[in-house]
């Protein structure tokens, strides 16, 4: 068993360039989960006792109001990780994570984890080169909610999506709910700017499946 979370860690970003004693540490501490589709993995403000590694699946990473609407934050797949930051501040689980699709976890308990950082430098700078790349993500975030249009957000959320299938990434289909919390807007917004997409020859809805017809306008709608 060890060595098959060994090899699973060994797949995980920033668990790449590791020492082999350092995976050795991680999976001695490491214990396998599985959850279903649309299982809550952690509530946002609750103690937070682990951070979790995504072998198989997709998991929702989000924030939500007092009224009810949601900011996905991001949206973590295989070989990233979740609620992280608590190992280093002790402080609470700062967002709700929800598996969008059946989905295979590592835990990693907090406690236990904050002795292998203290043990291997190595993992703490490892860690440290996730963070900004997650502080970076975030900065483009807050930008695009600041500065962009919903048109704008629509067109880049689309394109996005197109691209990761064009990747070979596993298509995860949207409502207009789960988009607009993904851009920061309210489902009413998604559906007229859809329509409004589609009369300008953008895009083509058929059946509640979007079909993009002329990206480089959506582009062009995305940067503006």
């Amino acid at each position: 068993m060890a060595m098959q979370l060994k090899e699973a860690l060994r797949r995980v970003g920033f668990c790449a360039q590791l020492p082999e004693e350092v995976l050795v540490a991680l999976a001695h501490i490491a214990v396998r989960l599985q959850r279903v589709a649309g299982s809550i993995i952690q509530i946002e403000g609750e103690p937070a006792t682990a951070m979790y590694i995504v072998i198989s699946g997709r998991v929702k990473i989000a924030r939500v109001a007092i009224g009810g609407r949601e900011q996905v934050l991001y949206v973590v797949g295989p070989g990233a990780h979740f609620n992280t930051v608590p190992i280093f501040d002790g402080g609470n689980c700062p967002a709700n994570a929800e598996a969008l699709t059946d989905v295979e976890l590592l835990m990693l308990p907090h406690d236990l984890m904050r002795t292998v950082v203290e043990a291997q430098p190595k993992l703490a700078l490892a860690l440290l080169a996730e963070f900004t790349g997650r502080l970076r993500h975030l900065i483009e975030l807050v930008d695009d909610l600041a500065l962009h249009t919903v048109q704008g957000r629509v067109a880049g959320l689309l394109l996005a999506q197109a691209e990761a299938a064009e990747r070979g990434e596993q298509a995860i289909l949207l409502t207009q709910a789960e988009m607009a919390a993904r851009i920061g807007t309210v489902r009413e917004m998604i559906g007229r700017t859809l329509r409004t997409f589609e009369g300008l020859g953008l895009i083509t809805l058929d059946r509640g499946t979007i079909f993009i017809t002329d990206r480089m306008g959506l582009a062009r709608e995305a940067e503006g």
